[in-house]
């Protein structure tokens, strides 16, 4: 699914059209209700379903110094967002220029260059047009006088918690992944490309894959369990090993992101790899020896072995 960057690029056709409007980071579980709610629509009118998002990200232009670190990569969120149903992605370039459209020019642009929009969904606190004055209110009515449906999607809440991209991003920077895992419906995963490492693991006798990481956000710094998506044809999974940090037992104080995968012996340089973290194992700490280190990564991968073939599938 290639993402739209042009409202007017639009396929030129006749179906109904049903916008999911949001940012959508991290397509988690409330984001997921705003756009099932949008594709139900447009199944029932036999029509499409379109997610309307920015990029970059809108805080990233207004206010860059505080803005988030993406929970998804581009790739990732376009995958999620496609499995679950929509027809496309529309991605509007976000500017400060763009930034400073009211509410009533934003829609009229819609009415204007989607003849056949039938229907917008979003979330019930959504807000859109110069400093966020459109509320769902505006929505609603500027939709009406248009003969359009508006429909706001009420946030969905966990343990009396709302589920949100700041609240995962949170969980994920503390390396709680269990509960990230809960909101976003699936693991958090990092995906990057295998690059030449210092060969550390190798030396130990537990060869890792030295990952370049595409993502902005990260975890904190510790061992966890996971699995290792080999991009090949049968997308192979590998239980793993993951190091998320800095090597102190070597004197390295290069950040670095290395998955050792169980049971795996294969040439993986160059290759694109997905890693899904599972659950913190460990802290990162020194070791006094190679040989404490060695005698801990074994019980790691132990630990590791015994959590995913026997726990992690009943969340323990």
């Amino acid at each position: 699914m290639i993402p739209v960057r042009n409202i007017s690029e639009l396929p030129k056709n006749d179906p109904p059209i049903i916008l999911a409007m949001g940012c959508f980071d991290g397509v988690h579980l409330g984001h997921q209700k705003v756009i099932t709610t949008a594709v139900e629509q447009a199944t029932q009118l036999d029509g499409e379903a379109w997610v309307f998002t920015f990029k970059p990200h809108p805080a990233k232009i207004l206010v860059p110094k505080k803005a988030p670190a993406l929970i998804s990569t581009e790739p990732s969120q376009l995958q999620n967002l496609k499995a679950l149903g929509v027809h496309g992605v529309l991605e509007i370039p976000f500017d400060k220029t763009y930034a400073h459209t009211d509410p009533t020019a934003f829609l009229s642009n819609l009415w204007k260059k989607i003849p056949t929009l039938t229907g917008i969904v979003c979330g019930i606190d959504w807000s859109f047009g110069y400093r966020a004055a459109g509320t769902f209110q505006t929505l609603e009515n500027l939709c009406a006088a248009h003969g359009i449906t508006a429909t706001a999607v009420t946030p969905l809440l966990h343990n009396g918690e709302k589920i949100s991209s700041t609240n995962i991003r949170q969980a994920i920077t503390e390396g709680n992944l269990p509960l990230a895992a809960k909101w976003l419906g699936r693991p958090f995963t990092i995906t990057g490309r295998v690059i030449k490492g210092k060969q550390i693991g190798r030396t130990l006798g537990f060869p890792t894959a030295n990952i370049d990481s595409e993502n902005e956000l990260l975890p904190a710094p510790g061992i966890y369990a996971g699995w290792t998506r080999i991009q090949t044809a049968e997308k192979k999974e590998q239980a793993s090993a993951i190091f998320i940090g800095v090597r102190e037992t070597f004197g390295d104080k290069e950040h670095t992101i290395e998955s050792h995968l169980l049971d795996y012996d294969g040439d993986l340089y160059g290759q694109t790899l997905e890693i899904s973290l599972l659950q913190k194992i460990r802290e990162v700490i020194p070791f006094p020896t190679r040989e404490a280190l060695i005698e801990q990564i074994e019980k790691d991968i132990e630990q590791i072995r015994y959590r995913i073939s026997n726990h992690w599938n009943s969340g323990i």
